[in-house]
């Protein structure tokens, strides 16, 4: 893979990611900032991401950086950026299930499949929209029922 320019980073998908990190042709923290970059430019329109992540993605994508730098052995996920849903618990993010009330509901761990990913080497980068208290409008539809 050649050398992409920042803007086109958030184009390349999960495998491409993580194998031009771990070839070092892209670094994590390019990665995570071409994808924030992206949200800055679209998110205002489509509003599917309800808090970004900047610093503290930023901060992982610098420590990533510094193990591969280091020779230390990182996740086959290494890198690759990642949004949650506002009603999975994100240390450090408020699980607020959709309700701005609930904007202090700061969780005392991850969601078992945050940790997984986030052992894998995956970077959190934001929050994303959810219906409040995640009902949806049309019961049934998207799980073989009928409307």
């Amino acid at each position: 893979m050649s050398r992409l320019e920042t803007t086109d980073i958030w184009r390349l998908g999960v495998l491409e990611i993580a194998q031009a990190v771990r070839h070092k042709e892209l670094s994590c923290r390019e990665v995570i900032q071409a994808h924030l970059h992206r949200i800055e430019a679209v998110n205002p329109k489509v509003n599917a991401i309800t808090v970004v992540l900047r610093e503290e993605a930023l901060r992982l994508a610098q420590e990533a950086d510094q193990k591969l730098a280091q020779g230390v052995e990182v996740g086959p996920l290494c890198g690759v950026p990642m949004t949650i849903k506002e009603n999975i618990d994100l240390v450090g993010s408020a699980t607020t299930c959709g309700i701005p009330m609930m904007k202090e509901a700061l969780p005392p761990r991850d969601a078992p499949h945050v940790v997984q990913l986030k052992r894998a080497g995956a970077i959190p980068i934001g929050r994303t929209n959810i219906p409040d208290l995640g009902l949806r409008p049309t019961p049934g539809i998207g799980y073989g029922g009928r409307p």
